[in-house]
């Protein structure tokens, strides 16, 4: 008989504890839907930064250097540019990534603020 006891004494303490856990699942499943939504819509001023960022090849004149000889070029055309702190999280955002990753990333974001096309990330890919 003892045994019974101990045994809805342990369930009375687990349901203690289940009611807090279930709480804490119902909440990260809602913060992980509200992750889900959509960004926000770009503001002109990042799209703009972002139509820079992706014609700065033409726009800092570094198409016309040797690729070796572009990244400064490019460097300080952008740093003399860009105008949102958004643009400069983005910038360090996806600086680690490169090839494809990268330009896919960079054409995903462009797309996103309605560019048609982004020219820095066909050079990333090598087209």
């Amino acid at each position: 008989m003892d045994a019974k006891i101990a045994r809805v004494q342990s369930a009375a303490v687990m349901s203690r504890f289940a009611y807090p856990f279930a709480c804490m699942a119902i909440l990260a499943g809602c913060q992980r839907r509200a992750g889900d939504a959509p960004p926000a819509p770009a503001t002109e001023p990042y799209r703009a930064d972002l139509e820079n960022l992706c014609d700065v090849l033409a726009r800092s004149g570094a198409d016309k250097l040797a690729a070796n000889e572009r990244s400064l070029v490019i460097a300080n055309w952008l740093a003399a540019r860009i105008q949102t702190q958004e643009a400069h999280d983005y910038l360090i955002k996806i600086q680690p990534l490169t090839g494809d990753t990268k330009a896919a990333a960079l054409e995903a974001e462009a797309t996103r603020v309605g560019l048609p096309r982004c020219a820095l990330a066909a050079e990333w890919r090598g087209h």
